[in-house]
């Protein structure tokens, strides 16, 4: 006997049949018990079962109509799984709570594939160049028949071609012949793709953005073939760049006689302005608060206004920006900054005005390049000096982050690389050169348990470091560098033993967080760095046990850390509040 399946009914009811048993509780009634079935067999047999629907007090006559029409469910539901040489024996009995209905099953041996014959405009699948997702698993030579999962395999061939434009797409064969007496199926889809349909006028929404900053958002051109993809991360790139509040793209109707694909592209406009207000504490800050206002849109070019107020006992800033789309809006950006700051530590005092121009283009998806020019003017006090400082700064920096969340990051690093220079040829007070790097890594060994590593390295070629201002001076200590010590407490003394800073800087630490209890978690670690500027680094030490509470606004840390290189000395409490990365 032979079994010819085209668009077979059974192959559609197994696939509803098993996604139904996955989402669908099964309703108190008889009872039916299988024996012999494997779990996945069961579950699509229990699916079917019309036995099953039969309530505890249903008349006999209806529960044995139900019983007899049961054998065929049975077979199919097996049959769609690859089984078509079942044999099986039942009973049904009416207990004193309910009825029972139990099914002794032998599937037999399953149906494999002895000839699968795929191709793809006359050609291979493997030559057509239609690539399927690994999810969707092509039926192979010896694999066991499963009438869903192939089903599942053309709907992907299907939606694969209609993603790369071929929308006249049809099946010039498609059939399973089985042979239940030799175990075997022979397997017949011809896809025949017919031709492929090219990009039509593309079209934006008018009033928000004028139309040569859109054209920027997109790889695509009329008369390209089409590709879904490409509307994909068109639409991605949209909905992120911050101007518009909805982002919807059609691309309908198809003109059949063209074979061209319209796109229209309908936007809303975002929220121009938004305010932010912010407080917070941390040891090395006191108290601290934070106002910022951000204008996204200003114009049709996309021109947009940033500014910030930060006020704390021992940092304060007012800074501003103003930045623009340059070619490509997605990753290259211009902007003017300026703003000025007051610092006033343990270690110095300075206030600083800059001004400069900076450059920003996404490399990839997670490394941001940028290259500024910066005018700096900065009065400073320091161990016995008391000067100002004028810097015209050229710099590039190198930063990617992957694994920024608001809460608990599981897993993810933080990189920054900085090299910026000044000389006295050209408007400086002082020429020097300096390189810095930064990283922070996490990982964890389980959903509980993770290190924390982070390190940094500087270095400044300078003969006299007295020459540089507070600011391009390396000093170490404080909450994020080394626990224990006071901010920017730790680095070269002058003849008075007053902390000057080092022209170089080394640090380095390691943190094992546990969760013990709701959002709750511990914390030991290690930190130690120095500040030099003779390349004789004398590191300093600092452990410690932490609390994390994991708040809705974000981590809150409360670090007890102790110097090891001055024993005698009490722990020092460290308060932080701000996301990991």
């Amino acid at each position: 006997m032979k079994y010819r399946y085209i668009q077979s009914p059974v192959t559609w009811l197994a696939l509803l049949t098993l996604a139904l048993a996955g989402v669908l509780p099964i309703s108190a009634g008889a009872e039916v018990v299988f024996k012999g079935l494997d779990e996945i067999q069961e579950a699509n047999a229990r699916a079917l079962m019309p036995i099953a629907s039969a309530d505890c007090d249903s008349n006999s006559w209806r529960v044995d109509r139900l019983f007899r029409d049961a054998d065929k469910k049975l077979t199919e539901s097996l049959q769609a799984l690859g089984y078509y040489n079942v044999e099986f024996t039942k009973t049904l009995s009416q207990g004193e709570d309910c009825w029972l209905a139990e099914y002794a099953v032998t599937p037999g041996e399953p149906v494999r594939y002895s000839a699968v014959d795929i191709t793809v405009d006359g050609l291979p699948l493997a030559q057509s160049g239609l690539a399927l997702p690994q999810l969707f698993a092509k039926p192979e030579v010896g694999a066991i028949l499963h009438h869903g999962q192939y089903e599942k395999f053309k709907a992907a061939l299907l939606q694969q071609t209609s993603n790369q434009g071929f929308f006249d797409v049809r099946f010039s064969r498609n059939e399973v012949i089985v042979e239940p007496d030799s175990f075997d199926a022979s397997l017949y889809l011809h896809l025949e793709r017919g031709e492929r349909y090219r990009f039509g006028k593309i079209s934006f929404s008018e009033g928000i953005l004028r139309d040569s900053l859109l054209q920027g958002y997109l790889d695509i051109a009329e008369d390209d073939y089409y590709d879904a993809a490409e509307i994909n991360k068109l639409y991605e790139a949209l909905n992120g760049s911050g101007f518009f509040g909805s982002v919807s793209i059609r691309t309908d109707p198809l003109d059949e006689k063209t074979h061209t694909v319209p796109v229209s592209v309908s936007l809303t406009p975002g929220k121009r302005r938004n305010y932010s207000v912010g407080a917070g504490f941390a040891t090395d800050t006191g108290p601290q608060g934070r106002l910022g206002y951000i204008n996204r849109r200003r114009n049709d070019k996309g021109h947009q206004f940033e500014a910030r107020l930060f006020v704390s006992d021992t940092n304060s800033s007012a800074t501003g920006l103003y930045r623009w789309p340059v070619q490509d809006p997605r990753t290259d950006w211009a902007s003017f900054v300026g703003g000025v700051q007051n610092q006033d530590t343990d270690t110095s005092e300075s206030d600083t005005f800059t001004f400069g121009y900076m450059r920003t283009r996404s490399l990839s998806k997670n490394w941001l390049w940028s290259r500024l020019v910066n005018y700096s003017y900065e009065d400073f006090a320091i161990g016995d000096q008391d000067e100002t400082s004028q810097l015209v700064i050229f710099g590039v920096n190198f930063e990617s982050a992957i694994g920024r969340e608001i809460g608990r990051s599981k897993a993810g690093r933080q990189i920054n690389f900085d090299l910026r220079g000044a000389s006295d040829s050209l408007g400086s007070d002082t020429s020097f050169l300096q390189f810095k790097a930064t990283t922070k890594w996490i990982w964890s060994i389980t959903d509980k348990t993770r290190f924390i590593t982070r390190g940094k390295l500087g270095a400044t070629m300078k003969e006299d470091l007295a020459d540089l201002p507070v600011s391009v001076r390396f000093f170490t200590g404080g909450d994020q560098s080394v626990r224990g010590y006071d901010f920017d407490s730790l680095g070269p003394v002058d003849e008075n033993g007053a902390v000057i800073g080092g022209s170089h800087v080394l640090e380095a630490s390691i943190e094992f967080d546990r969760m013990v209890v709701g959002n709750w978690s511990i914390a030991a670690f290690v930190d130690t760095g120095s500040a030099f500027s003779d390349f004789s680094p004398e590191f300093s030490t600092g452990v410690g046990l932490g609390i994390r509470w994991y708040s809705p606004i974000g981590p809150i840390r409360i670090d007890f850390a102790h110097p090891l290189d001055d024993p005698d000395r009490d722990f020092r409490l460290h308060l932080t509040l701000g996301p990991d990365l």
